[in-house]
């Protein structure tokens, strides 16, 4: 305590730097509220693991078969190649399409969901816990109008016979199981059967076919590992694990089912078309026979010249594809609007082959007339037999298409029932949470303690520029008796005496101030004299709390020690030693008693005591009367040590006084309430009056233990008997 404060020595901070090393000792520090936290989160994330119903998840497999049907390809005939990247990810839709999924929906009556209701998370829990069998409603019929379609119907079992039911619109209906319920002239519900305790709740919801297609949506997951991937996979998640491998497989099915379907529908609107075409192709191609054979005879025989036989094949040739694609056309109508891609190729190519036809025309139309009419008499006949043979080929093909048509998606893999779920996952929430827990607790904590403004480590005071004298750890036994003693004066208007020195002797905070007592005796014996002043920088330090020990281990160690009470405003050590406040300090001061009259003695030996007396309206300017230094003189005479307990520094002026009479000064913060700058601001009141500051006792340090002085309790606790 050699080193005294001055305001010119003070260091310099860098300001604006992180500490880290500061950091993890303010992180050791709170390792027990971190280590809480940690603990704390790791249970709420178990609880909502327990609470939480269980997920599964069920996988199909699907292939789509890369090499086209040649037959429904010659019908279909895709004129657009590029596109032909793009059939699997149309496949992938196609799945998801409301074609499918609204099949689905109608085969297993998805368009009704019936749920148990318990109550929020601890309902749950409970029930997961518990080994009592899942709640079930076997709902017969369940029909509602639009007004009532999406919306909530809550059905209580009144045993296994009766149940009551709430309407959206707020009215109460009650039923009996097999019998039909009328709840409006739209809807009806029946129940067949109720397998659940008496009070049971479930929520009952008649969604809107589209409502409940979106809601296989949402479960329902198609994927494939490339765009020109032939493998489909499929997955479903639910909470029941074989109704949703139910659902899956009828995806499935239904999916497998409209590729059938597709190609069907193809075939037959082929032969519908060319069943309608060939009678009159028929009909057609004999009359131009007739019409050949009828010119020629009149005209006499005719050859068609060698120029005109290529037009006239050409134009053969544009006829009988323009019947080919008149029959694709046909079929794609069946699927597609206009607009799609492969609509509009086959209508793009027809546009180009009547453009072909009519240049043709023209060509022949520069003939004589005579070759004018064999060319288009043998080109009619060419043409519609070219075409009546193509038809009945066709005709062939479709039938057997039609009637061994498989499609060209297989299923590899039916769903199986799951019997692991995938949701949640209780071990990694419950690491999650910890964690996630330890990190808010450990953040919060640290800006906490950046934010905080008051001390909380001997580091703090020593970058101020002063010597620290003491670290008083927090007293349990003393914090016990304050909040006794503050309901005890609450009811009876006083406090009940206490000094922790004789009450808890092994107290770790005793055996913080007997060191401090140890290095005072040192300190003082180069001092001028051997008076010792004990101030704070604001009230609640706990000021008197140590004057008081301290005097008392002082006089426990066979040392002749007077505590004075200067704080004559609200000064309480006559409380804490159970002495009287009457003639005291003020009265010695005011002449109304000489020192001798106002000692007391105290239960202490050797332990002097004079309180500070009838409480003076000026206490300052008696402490300013010669008076005071008269009885300080006598008193450092008479005593090995003189102990002065003085108001705050920053409250009033009185510790200024008094410190021109003691050579010892020891100024006392309070952990995690006084601020550095308060402590700063005392010392330079202290200085500026020429009052030397031996030291700073640090009262009240908590127990998490990052400064040492948690060896005290460590080494003072009583064993165990």
């Amino acid at each position: 305590m050699a080193k005294q404060y001055s305001p010119y020595n003070r260091p310099q901070h860098n300001g604006g730097e992180i500490d880290v090393g500061r950091q993890l000792r303010n992180l050791l520090h709170y390792k027990y509220p971190i280590a809480a936290a940690v603990l704390a989160g790791g249970l709420l994330g178990a609880l909502y693991s327990l609470a939480a119903t269980p997920v599964y998840r069920a996988d199909a497999m699907l292939e789509i078969e890369t090499k086209p049907n040649q037959i429904l390809t010659e019908i279909s005939n895709l004129f657009a190649p590029e596109n032909g990247n793009l059939t699997f990810e149309a496949e992938l839709d196609l799945a998801q399409s409301r074609l499918v999924l609204g099949k689905t929906v109608d085969d297993l009556q998805l368009a009704q969901t019936v749920t148990p209701k318990y109550f929020p998370v601890i309902g749950n829990l409970m029930h997961n816990l518990s080994s009592d069998i899942e709640p079930e409603l076997n709902v017969h019929t369940f029909e509602v109008g639009q007004e009532w379609l999406n919306q909530t119907f809550t059905l209580t079992a009144l045993g296994n016979k009766l149940y009551s039911l709430e309407l959206p619109d707020g009215r109460t209906l009650e039923g009996k199981v097999g019998r039909p319920l009328q709840l409006s002239p739209q809807s009806t519900l029946q129940i067949n059967q109720i397998l659940a305790e008496s009070g049971q709740r479930f929520t009952l919801v008649k969604h809107s076919k589209l409502s409940a297609i979106e809601n296989l949506k949402q479960n329902l997951t198609v994927s494939s590992k490339g765009k020109t991937s032939p493998i489909i996979n499929l997955a479903y998640k639910g909470t029941e694990p074989e109704k949703i491998t139910k659902i899956l497989n009828s995806i499935a099915d239904n999916y497998v089912s409209q590729n059938i379907n597709r190609d069907v529908q193809v075939a037959a609107s082929g032969l519908a078309f060319i069943s309608s075409e060939l009678p009159r192709l028929k009909a057609t191609l004999q009359d131009a026979e007739n019409r050949l054979n009828e010119y020629r005879r009149k005209s006499g025989s005719l050859d068609i010249p060698v120029e005109s036989k290529g037009a006239l094949e050409s134009l053969v040739s544009i006829e009988t594809q323009i019947t080919g694609l008149r029959t694709e056309e046909a079929g794609l109508a069946e699927l597609y609007t206009p607009e799609h891609p492969t609509y509009k190729a086959v209508l793009d190519k027809l546009a180009v082959l009547e453009k072909a036809k009519n240049r043709i025309n023209r060509q022949i139309a520069e003939l004589p007339n005579t070759q004018q009419e064999v060319i288009r008499l043998t080109r009619d006949v060419e043409t519609n037999q070219t075409t009546y043979t193509q038809l009945l080929s066709k005709q062939q093909e479709l039938n057997i298409m039609k009637a061994s048509t498989q499609g060209n998606v297989w299923i590899v893999d039916y769903a199986a029932v799951p019997e692991l779920p995938v949701a949640p996952r209780k071990t990694v929430i419950t690491l999650l949470s910890a964690l996630t827990a330890g990190i808010l607790a450990a953040g919060w904590l640290l800006i906490r303690s950046a934010l905080r403004k008051g001390i909380a480590g001997p580091e703090e005071i020593e970058q101020t520029g002063m010597n620290v004298a003491a670290m008083i750890p927090l007293s349990k036994a003393q914090s016990k008796h304050d909040a006794l003693s503050n309901r005890f004066k609450s009811l009876s208007g006083s406090r009940a005496g206490y000094l922790l020195s004789l009450e808890a002797s092994t107290d770790a905070a005793v055996e913080a101030l007997r060191a401090l007592r140890t290095n005072i005796y040192f300190s003082m014996i180069g001092a001028q004299n051997n008076i010792l002043m004990i101030t704070g920088t604001s009230p609640g330090v706990g000021k008197s709390f140590v004057a008081a020990n301290l005097a008392a281990v002082m006089a426990q160690s066979g040392k002749k020690v007077l505590l004075i009470d200067a704080d004559m405003r609200k000064g309480r050590l006559n409380e804490m030693l159970t002495a009287s406040p009457e003639k005291g300090l003020s009265d010695i001061l005011e002449g109304r008693l000489s020192p001798g009259q106002a000692v007391q003695e105290t239960a202490i030996p050797n332990l002097s005591f004079i309180s500070h007396g009838s409480l003076p309206e000026n206490p300052s300017e008696l402490l300013l009367d010669g008076r005071f230094n008269t009885l300080l003189s006598r008193a450092r005479q008479r005593y090995d040590y003189v102990v002065v307990d003085t108001p705050p520094v920053l409250s009033v002026t009185d510790a200024n006084i008094v410190g021109q009479q003691a050579d010892t000064t020891l100024l006392v913060a309070r952990y995690n309430a006084t601020s550095a700058r308060e402590l700063e601001a005392s010392a330079g009141r202290l200085t500026q009056s020429n009052v030397k500051v031996s030291g700073v006792i640090l009262n009240g340090m908590r127990s998490e233990g990052r400064s040492g002085y948690g060896y005290y309790a460590a080494y003072t606790h009583k064993p165990k008997k």
